[in-house]
């Protein structure tokens, strides 16, 4: 884009520096690079639970995805998709997720899905097609002015967190979410 400059990591450094010595290169690459660093759930195990992935989403899932007029994909392939005001609008692109890597973008909109007009369901159909194959997701999409053709690579069906009881723990969550009167 005309008059955008980009920056590195290095130019940051300097730029912090130049305002506030300090170690900034130590500070930003121990906040950075924590972002791709596992979950720390042994909280949740010692509670009772275990977080597991389904194809489904839970029934508060669905509530507030049916209020909000969205559909979640940020597990699998890791988008939010408007339902409301214009449907197969892009709200939301998980980092480094397929969507992502394919070059989608937020307020894009996805016009086709494996060559047929987009819905909801067929974009569904389309994850749960493409599990364990090779087979890529091919959407049309819209950005501005310009269509383009996205190809995603994913084959882990849908995938959607939920907590799960962890019988070999005493239920601690249930205990601390007790209703107290």
């Amino acid at each position: 884009m005309a008059g955008t400059r980009w920056m590195t990591f290095e130019d940051v450094v300097k730029a912090l520096t130049a305002v506030e010595p300090f170690d900034w290169a130590q500070f930003l690459r121990v906040r950075l690079d924590a972002v791709n660093q596992p979950l720390p759930l042994d909280g949740l195990r010692r509670g009772g639970y275990r977080l597991v992935f389904t194809e489904a989403p839970s029934d508060f899932d669905k509530a507030v995805q049916e209020q909000r007029k969205r559909v979640d994909f940020w597990y699998s392939i890791g988008l939010i998709i408007d339902q409301g005001e214009k449907p197969g609008g892009i709200l939301q692109v998980r980092w480094d997720s397929p969507a992502f890597k394919a070059g989608l973008t937020r307020s894009s909109e996805i016009l086709a899905v494996n060559g047929y007009a987009y819905s909801v369901a067929r974009l569904k159909d389309a994850i749960q097609a493409a599990r364990g194959t090779q087979s890529s997701i091919e959407l049309i999409v819209k950005s501005g002015e310009v269509f383009g053709l996205a190809k995603l690579e994913y084959h882990g069906g849908l995938r959607y967190p939920h907590l799960e009881r962890e019988p070999s723990q005493p239920a601690r969550l249930d205990e601390i979410l007790t209703e107290r009167h």
